[in-house]
């Protein structure tokens, strides 16, 4: 893995053909040449503007000069957001900066441009140094700007230079990001998802040259283990196994597609509650106080626990379920702990906000006895035997859950709606679940949390984590309090 990664910009981190080409077009308009279509002037991408007009029109440096001052009129003005940051990029960055490694951009557009747009697309967090030409077309040259780089980002890290070199990438998509990275004696990744020309990569020494972001990634920050690996295949496999029904397009059909999971889970913990009351009558007469909580507790853990396999049958062929993510073995405890940890200190935040507020608001708009209520409703059953409420509240309940909200309907839903309005939409179904106002709240902002886990981390096991771990701080502070 590479410690310190220098990136070009255009052609590398995003795809500015839109922008480079039209603005290009502008200034040749202006300087009274006929412009070609926008695609034969893709050639621009990359090398200093300057000399991509010299070499191609054969114009003069004052004439190159006065073409590049027509170019930054229109590229200043709209030609710099007509561009698009390749998929993958930013997750790219965001697990670069994780791991520790420090991030350079060295590209030949102007400084103020590269900022500009880094910005815009609300990736300039990730970089530590940010080097580009000057507008008075000084450090225009490639190996200007890396070596320009190189001795910014150096100072970010501990080591002598040799050290720091040998663990440098250079990642570009053109011959100049290749020779300003052999000119420092750094390793040169090209990308050919880029505006190279053919061959022009392996022509300039590339020491290796990435098809894909994946593939880019893989080269920068190290590729996948055994275990991962044969993991993803496992994966692979059991998703080609699910039966996926297409989307109905009727809005009231798609509508109960989406909601079917739902109305399913209410049926079957309505037959199963009957099933299990029916069956455990005789033992209610003999119960009473705590043993009668106790059973309570057990029909509740039984009903749970049955619709929770009931949906995994109904759907595990019709659904792709993840639960295992694809973590390398390392850094299982290390991540599983974060989450949790993350979940039991927001539900302590929330729990803590929610109630404060709860109690400025609720004693002025509701009478003492509908207050109490209020806030029975939304607390623990102080009676609950701790071991049933730890087997009922801590693990059965958060994986019932999750299988329906972080599974069931969040495949259903995200495959009409957008990955947001997905998360925003379960997570509202969530709230709704819990059935009063303070419990619906935090639910809702807890489950905006874990529809989000469920995204990123692409397996089940996140959000329950997170899950588990913020009830079991809820019920066990409630039960010592």
């Amino acid at each position: 893995m590479y410690r310190y990664i220098l990136f070009d910009l255009d052609g590398t981190l995003t795809d500015p053909k839109e922008g480079i080409c039209a603005s290009v077009r502008y200034a040749l308009e202006k300087c009274g040449i006929e412009p070609p279509e926008i695609d034969e002037l893709t050639k621009f991408i990359g090398p200093p503007l300057k000399d991509s007009f010299m070499e191609f029109y054969h114009m003069s440096e004052d004439e190159a000069l006065e073409a590049v001052k027509h170019y930054r009129e229109r590229f200043n003005d709209v030609g710099w957001s007509e561009n698009a940051v390749y998929p993958g990029i930013p997750d790219l960055l965001k697990e670069a900066k994780h791991k520790g490694v420090h991030l350079a951009i060295a590209s030949s557009k102007p400084t103020v441009f590269v900022e500009r747009i880094l910005k815009y697309f609300k990736i300039y967090r990730y970089f530590d140094v940010v080097i580009g030409s000057e507008l008075d077309g000084s450090r225009s040259k490639k190996e200007e700007v890396v070596a320009e780089a190189l001795l910014r980002l150096y100072k970010k890290g501990t080591g002598d230079i040799a050290e720091k070199k040998a663990g440098t990438a250079m990642v570009g998509d053109r011959r100049f990001d290749i020779e300003g990275a052999r000119a420092e004696e750094v390793d040169a990744i090209g990308v050919s998802y880029g505006y190279q020309e053919p061959g022009e990569l392996s022509a300039a020494g590339a020491d290796a040259i990435a098809a894909n972001v994946d593939e880019l990634k893989e080269l920068l920050l190290g590729g996948e283990d055994k275990d991962v690996r044969q993991r993803r295949l496992k994966r692979m496999e059991a998703d080609e196994k699910v039966k996926l029904r297409p989307v109905p397009t009727m809005p009231f059909f798609r509508a109960l597609y989406m909601l079917s999971p739902f109305v399913i889970y209410f049926v079957l913990m309505q037959a199963l509650l009957w099933a299990v009351m029916w069956l455990t009558k005789p033992m209610a007469v003999y119960t009473s106080g705590s043993e009668s909580r106790g059973l309570s507790l057990m029909i509740s853990g039984i009903v749970m626990s049955g619709t929770a396999l009931a949906l995994w049958l109904i759907f595990r062929k019709r659904e792709v379920l993840h639960f295992l993510p694809l973590w390398r073995k390392q850094d299982i405890i290390k991540k599983l702990l974060y989450i949790m940890i993350m979940g039991a200190a927001l539900a302590a935040v929330l729990n803590v906000v929610l109630t404060w507020l709860a109690q400025l608001i609720v004693p002025h708009i509701m009478d003492e006895q509908k207050a109490k209520a209020f806030f029975d409703a939304a607390s623990y059953d102080r009676s609950t035997p701790l071991l049933g409420g730890i087997f009922v509240y801590v693990i059965i309940s958060p994986l019932l859950e999750e299988m329906l909200f972080r599974w069931l309907l969040k495949e259903r839903i995200g495959r009409v709606f957008s990955r947001e309005l997905t998360i925003v939409l379960t997570a509202a179904f969530f709230g709704f679940y819990h059935g009063n106002v303070l419990q619906g709240i935090y639910a809702f902002l807890m489950g905006l949390v874990m529809g989000h886990l469920v995204y990123k981390e692409e397996a089940l096991i996140a959000p329950l984590a997170f899950h588990m771990t913020a009830n079991a701080f809820i019920f066990i502070s409630s039960y010592f309090s």
